[in-house]
C-alpha cells in the first residue's frame, strides 16, 4: 500500500499548471479538493479530474463541497441543482416520511451523479446544530436545530453515500452551530457551559460517529483549551474528538487559509497535525503557500488510503439517475 504526504490541496483553475503536475507526481498529497473555479463546465472538469489521475492513481481522494443550495461547486447545467439541507429538515417538520425519502434520493442523485465522474469523496453532512445567535455562516447548510432530526437525517446521507461509492465527512467537529462570527473571516469563540455542549452540540458527532471522515472547526472552546481553536488544540482533539465523541476516523483540518487562524500559515499547518489531526486542508490553491506547508509538515509520518475508504471507492455504480431525478421531483412538487 502506498503512502501519501498528509495534505489535500486546492487548485488554481481549470487544468493543472506545471507545478501542479510536478507536485502531484513528485510529493504525492493524499487528496485533491475541488471548488467552483475548478469546474466552469462539465467538459473541463471531467478533463482535470481524468488528468489528476493520470499523474497519480485512479484512487486518489477528489473531495468537493456538494452540499447543496449555496454550498455547490459544480453548477453547470449537466450537474443537478439540489435543495439546501435546511429544506429537508423543514420538510421533515411537515412530513417525516417523505422528508427521509427525500434524503435518500436527493443523496442518490448527487452522490450518483460525483461517482460518474470520478470524485469521492463528498464533504457533507453538515452536523452543527445553529443556535439563535449563530453568525450565518451554517445557516441553511444546517439540516435543523433539533438533535434528533439532524442525526435521522444525517445517518441516510452517511450510508446512502457509500452505497453509491462515496465517502462522506461529518462537518464542523466538535460543533460551529454556537459561533457567532464566521471562521472564514475572524476567529469564534465558543463559550457556552461544557455542560449544554456536551449534552446538545457535540452529541450529533457522537451520535454518528462511526463515519470515515471528519473536518475540525476553526472554532476556541474555552471552557476546554482558552488559546487554541479546535484545529490546534490538542485538548479539544485528544479529550473530546477522540475520547468523548470517541471518533476514531480520519480526521481533517478545515481550509487552513481560512483567517479564523492567525500567524504563519506553514506553521498552523504543523501544529494541527502535531495537536492530532491526520491531514491538512489547503484550499486556496496559492502554489507558494503549498509548497511552504509541504516542507513544514516533511517530517510527519506518510499517510496510507484507509482500506474502508478504498472499499467505498471501489463500490459500482447500480443507480438508474434519470429514475431517481424523477421521483426526488415528484416529491418536490408536492411540498413546494
Amino acid at each position: 500500500m502506498s503512502d501519501y504526504l498528509p495534505l489535500i490541496i486546492g487548485l488554481e483553475g481549470t487544468s493543472l499548471t506545471s507545478n501542479e503536475s510536478n507536485f502531484l507526481m513528485n510529493y504525492k498529497p493524499w487528496g485533491i479538493i475541488l471548488f467552483q473555479r475548478n469546474c466552469v463546465n462539465h467538459k473541463t472538469t471531467l478533463n482535470l479530474i481524468n488528468d489528476i489521475k493520470a499523474k497519480t492513481h485512479q484512487n486518489i481522494p477528489i473531495l468537493i463541497d456538494q452540499e447543496g443550495g449555496r454550498v455547490s461547486r459544480l453548477n453547470y447545467k449537466e450537474f443537478p441543482k439540489t435543495l439546501s439541507a435546511k429544506s429537508f429538515g423543514d420538510l421533515y417538520e411537515y412530513n417525516k416520511e417523505k422528508a427521509l425519502e427525500s434524503v435518500k434520493l436527493n443523496t442518490n442523485l448527487v452522490a450518483g451523479s460525483l461517482k460518474q465522474m470520478g470524485i469521492n469523496i463528498n464533504t457533507v453532512p453538515v452536523l452543527d446544530m445553529p443556535s439563535l445567535t449563530e453568525s450565518g455562516v451554517i445557516g441553511d447548510r444546517a439540516y435543523s436545530s433539533n438533535q434528533k432530526i439532524i442525526t435521522e437525517i444525517a445517518k441516510i446521507v452517511l450510508d446512502t453515500n457509500s452505497i453509491n461509492g462515496i465517502a462522506s465527512v461529518i462537518k464542523h467537529i466538535p460543533g460551529h452551530g454556537r459561533a457567532t462570527v464566521d471562521s472564514h473571516v475572524d476567529l469564534p469563540v465558543i463559550s457556552d457551559e461544557k455542560d449544554l455542549l456536551e449534552r446538545q452540540d457535540f452529541m450529533t458527532f457522537t451520535n454518528l460517529n462511526k463515519a470515515p471522515i471528519a473536518m475540525t472547526a476553526h472554532a476556541i472552546y474555552s471552557g476546554y483549551d482558552e488559546k487554541n481553536v479546535a484545529t490546534l488544540s490538542k485538548k479539544i482533539i485528544g479529550q473530546i474528538i477522540r475520547k468523548k465523541i470517541n471518533f476514531n476516523g480520519l480526521l481533517i483540518t478545515d481550509d487552513i487559509s481560512m483567517k479564523a487562524l492567525k500567524g504563519d500559515i506553514a506553521e498552523n499547518a504543523f501544529n494541527s497535525l502535531k495537536a492530532g489531526c491526520d491531514i491538512v486542508l489547503h484550499c486556496n490553491g496559492n502554489f507558494d503557500e503549498i509548497m511552504k506547508i509541504t516542507n513544514k509538515i516533511s517530517e510527519f509520518d506518510l499517510i496510507s488510503i484507509d482500506t474502508k475508504l478504498l472499499e467505498i471507492f471501489n463500490t459500482d455504480l447500480k443507480l438508474d439517475l434519470k429514475e431517481v431525478l424523477q421521483k426526488l421531483e415528484a416529491i418536490q412538487s408536492q411540498y413546494s
